[in-house]
């Protein structure tokens, strides 16, 4: 269930996908690393798709209630005063992101709260999003 901001969730399990039609940043790296962090976390079959989630002026802020999911944060660009909030990891634009490359993904889980306090534009974030199959 969210909140406010939209959510686009476009089921595919194939990175060339994301690549070619959704234009997320995505390569062999980054689903080598999540492969890699569900075998760790006990997860060998599991299952994972784009999802956008879009902040505008009127919607600035959107919830993922995330249980027994993990989202993995893709943007390249994110706007000043980005915050988001799970209950596996907190991340702040100024604090964390000048640090990032594509090969620093931030995992959350949980619920996952997104607010961006002085939205001036649309705002794009994108995520994989895992689902582990129990």
């Amino acid at each position: 269930m969210s909140t406010m901001g939209a959510a686009l969730n476009i089921p595919s399990t194939s990175p060339s996908h994301f690549n070619q039609n959704m234009g997320m940043n995505i390569d062999s790296f980054c689903i080598a690393y999540i492969v890699n962090r569900m075998h760790q976390l006990g997860f060998p079959v599991f299952h994972f798709e784009p999802y956008l989630v879009i902040l505008t002026e009127e919607s600035p802020s959107f919830t993922i209630e995330g249980q027994n999911e993990y989202y993995y944060l893709t943007s390249t660009e994110l706007a000043s005063g980005t915050e988001i909030s799970a209950d596996n990891n907190y991340f702040k634009v100024e604090d964390f992101y000048q640090y990032m490359g594509i090969n620093k993904l931030q995992e959350f889980s949980g619920n996952i709260y997104i607010t961006q306090p002085q939205v001036n534009k649309i705002q794009t974030l994108e995520f994989i999003r895992v689902v582990p199959n129990y």
